[in-house]
């Protein structure tokens, strides 16, 4: 009788080893599809946001061309204007657009402000220590200083990324003052009132709300008048773009030029990739 068992055992043990692989396979197939799934939503989410920023993007271009253009036609009107800033309200198809047009000289120039600005800068506008802001100004001055290059310095900001090179400097810092700086294009004297400059810069900040209400721009070099703020030759022109339920930036960098140089009477020096700075409303 004891050799009849394990005939009579040998297929339960079958079929339970058979079930368990069944049981696998549909647990593997199972975590298979959760991968294939959740992949697809990842790509259609990366996509949703290319085309979001594709939008953006044109929607941004055309309504900085249309200031522009309303602004080489009429420089001394007031209409649309907050305080001397050049501004427009435009729709394209269903993206709104909040663009405004900023003298570079009311910015900050990180290749020749002095060091006591920098130093209120990043104390200001980027919250940090005071010894740290004044650390952090010397070693700007220094960077720029070294006109040798090397590891120590190059002499130059050609880009506000550049100052990233500088010892101390991170993404997040530079994130912190990219809306009051620029490279070579703006103003670097300190004037009576640097905290009031700097306060009225945050205001112009993109989601801080200057698209909704008039702003006081006396302490900012370049726009102090209506008629200043017109009769610059460079503007950082800020497009704010309401789709697909947040709002993007779109910054040019823009000089005026003869209208025999160029089918426009202006150039875009630089153009930075549209990116997101809130929800739409």
């Amino acid at each position: 009788m004891r050799s009849g068992r394990p005939g009579i055992r040998t297929p339960v043990r079958q079929r339970g080893v058979a079930l368990a692989i069944v049981v696998w396979f549909i647990a593997g197939m199972s975590l298979l599809v959760a991968g294939i799934v959740s992949q697809a939503r990842v790509d259609i989410q990366l996509a949703q946001l290319h085309l979001f920023r594709a939008q953006a993007e044109a929607a941004g271009d055309g309504a900085i061309h249309l200031l522009m253009a309303q602004l080489q036609e009429s420089p001394g009107a007031d209409g649309g204007a907050m305080e001397g800033l050049p501004f427009g309200r435009y729709r394209f198809g269903e993206a709104e657009v909040r663009v405004m047009a900023l003298p570079a000289q009311a910015l900050v120039d990180v290749n020749s402000a002095p060091q006591a600005l920098l130093a209120q800068l990043w104390s200001e506008a980027a919250g940090l220590p005071r010894d740290e802001a004044v650390q952090l100004a010397v070693n700007m001055v220094e960077w720029r200083s070294n006109r040798g290059g090397g590891n120590r310095g190059g002499g130059r900001f050609d880009v506000v990324e550049d100052v990233l090179r500088v010892e101390g400097m991170t993404r997040t810092r530079l994130d912190a003052v990219r809306h009051f700086i620029s490279a070579g294009q703006g103003g670097g004297m300190a004037n009576a009132a640097p905290q009031e400059r700097l306060r009225q810069l945050s205001a112009l900040a993109p989601g801080s709300g200057w698209n909704s209400g008039s702003l006081e721009t006396s302490a900012l070099p370049g726009a102090r008048t209506p008629q200043a703020a017109r009769s610059a030759t460079r503007f950082r022109v800020d497009a704010i773009v309401d789709v697909g339920g947040r709002q993007w930036l779109r910054r040019r960098w823009v000089a005026s030029q003869s209208a025999m140089d160029s089918r426009l009477p202006w150039r875009t020096e630089r153009t930075e990739i549209a990116r997101v700075v809130g929800n739409a409303p």
